[in-house]
């Protein structure tokens, strides 16, 4: 593995884990003030909604082949 490629991987790791953790943290702020149910239930069902569209694009995604066909000129 080249050092470049180890560095972003490192990179990108680390920024989904920060985003994983400020979602996680705000996900629980939300649930734990006091305001509306419909408030908390919305917001709720908003984050959950984001949440699983990224996933289920990362998912099919990892799950395609690259059909590219290689030109040689």
């Amino acid at each position: 593995m080249d050092s470049n490629t180890a560095v972003r991987n490192l990179g990108i790791g680390l920024t989904v884990i920060g985003i994983i953790v400020l979602v996680g943290y705000a996900f629980y702020n939300i649930l734990t003030i006091e305001s509306n149910m419909v408030l908390k239930l919305s917001l709720a069902a908003i984050i959950l909604g984001i949440l699983l569209a990224l996933l289920s694009l990362i998912k099919e995604k990892m799950g395609t082949n690259d059909a590219e066909v290689q030109r040689k000129y």
